[in-house]
């Protein structure tokens, strides 16, 4: 069916790609035990980042990814994830928006270490968040961290012939450290590493670098602002925290995938946005949020017709199904979100952890759930589309109060707030 929007009818298409680059860490005997998250900017191997702010948003741009698009366990495989952070995240003025877990905090060799800098990365190890001193070098100034650290990178191409010294350096100051070295090139290297008792290699004679693609929904700021507000407002409530976010499906889809993780995820699966919003809590959803807005990329907003085409379909799946109250709004919300963004239900949902009955129902109109969502998309094709007058009236009633509901929805979000909200 065509999807109405603002100014016309047509079928919009909104999206990016993601990209991801890994690249594996082995044991001594060439099994994988990790991987580093490499930062990809278009189609160079390396971006060249310049100034603290753009490290941010490269930490930022790839922490969405993992956690909003790939997935953390697609990824690794339970296996630790390498990820370079900067000194905003070190220091808590940016909040990281996951828990302890598979990520191992790695400390550039860019960032000074300082008196501010030991205190988070004492308040990070605390919370059970394990570090990583990155491309150490034998430096004095970096040797507090080193001590702290649960494991200590080494670049072979720049210690050269110091490498059996700082090796020791390293084993003397932190003798429970994993040390791992990096840029092993030759067997002849690595086999020099073997002698001197590195625990773990990387590098090109092990796995080159890869890059991973995946096609990902862009969040729209004007969105995450107005959250943010929300959030920061200690009145607001959940209810109105999911009307606001669920304006926006991407922004959706990335709670729905971050409560997915292993950290988050319920045994029986997600059933409703509402419970991805209560599970996730309003500290990290602000952090997920403030992480959006610092990664940049954001796309426009849904335009209003859309929208309130969306949430009324939304609400009639809600009130065909008031058993299944907030399971068949997802459905509706999503199924209509994949719609009018051109995706596959399938790939939309990918890495979300839905309730089976959530899954069936958007995949292939299965179970109650499907039963409700198949007659608001038959009568949504007799009358937007024109092919005749709805036979069921009831079910029209339900459709034209859902229609009343969703505009006075999106009016209300559009609506200019005031001071303090």
């Amino acid at each position: 069916m065509t999807v109405p929007v603002d100014g016309g009818l047509v079928t919009p298409r909104a999206g990016a790609t993601s990209s991801l680059g890994l690249q594996a860490v082995h044991t001594a005997e060439r099994e994988v035990f990790g991987y580093e998250l490499l930062h990809r900017s278009g189609a160079s191997n390396r971006a060249r980042l310049t100034g603290e702010a753009e490290h941010d948003r490269a930490t930022a741009q790839v922490v969405a990814a993992v956690f909003g698009e790939f997935g953390v366990e697609d990824l690794s495989g339970g296996r630790p994830l390498f990820l370079n952070a900067t000194r905003s995240f070190f220091s808590g003025q940016v909040q990281l928006p996951f828990p302890p877990g598979h990520v191992v905090l790695e400390l550039p060799q860019h960032v000074d270490v300082d008196r501010r800098l030991m205190v988070g990365l004492g308040d990070l190890r605390r919370k059970g968040f394990p570090i990583a001193v990155d491309d150490f070098d034998g430096e004095v100034s970096r040797v507090p961290a080193v001590v702290h650290a649960d494991y200590v990178k080494v670049d072979l191409h720049a210690t050269g012939e110091r490498l059996p010294e700082v090796v020791d350096l390293v084993r003397k100051v932190n003798p429970g450290a994993v040390l791992v070295v990096e840029r092993v090139e030759t067997q002849a290297q690595f086999d020099v590493c073997r002698d001197l008792g590195v625990d773990l290699f990387q590098g090109y004679l092990l796995h080159r670098p890869e890059v991973l693609q995946r096609q990902t929904l862009n969040p729209s700021h004007l969105t995450c602002a107005q959250l943010v507000a929300l959030l920061a407002d200690t009145d607001a409530d959940v209810g109105q925290v999911v009307d606001l976010l669920a304006q926006d499906p991407a922004l959706s889809l990335r709670v729905l995938k971050t409560v997915s993780s292993a950290a988050h995820a319920p045994r029986g699966g997600i059933t409703s946005l509402r419970q991805a919003v209560v599970m996730l809590g309003r500290r990290e959803l602000m952090s997920w949020v403030l992480l959006v807005l610092l990664a940049g990329s954001g796309s426009a907003r849904v335009p209003d017709d859309t929208l309130t085409w969306i949430f009324t379909r939304a609400e009639a799946c809600r009130a065909l199904r008031p058993t299944a109250a907030e399971p068949a709004f997802t459905v509706g919300l999503l199924s209509a979100a994949a719609e009018a963004l051109a995706f596959d239900p399938v790939e939309l949902t990918r890495g979300c952890a839905l309730d089976a009955s959530v899954r069936d129902a958007l995949v292939t109109a299965g179970g109650p759930l499907g039963a409700a969502l198949t007659t608001v998309r038959d009568h949504e094709a007799l009358v937007l589309d024109g092919d005749g007058d709805p036979a069921d009236q009831d079910v029209a009633a339900v459709y034209l109060r859902a229609q009343v509901a969703a505009r006075s929805r999106v009016a209300a979000f559009r609506a200019p707030r005031g001071p303090g909200r």
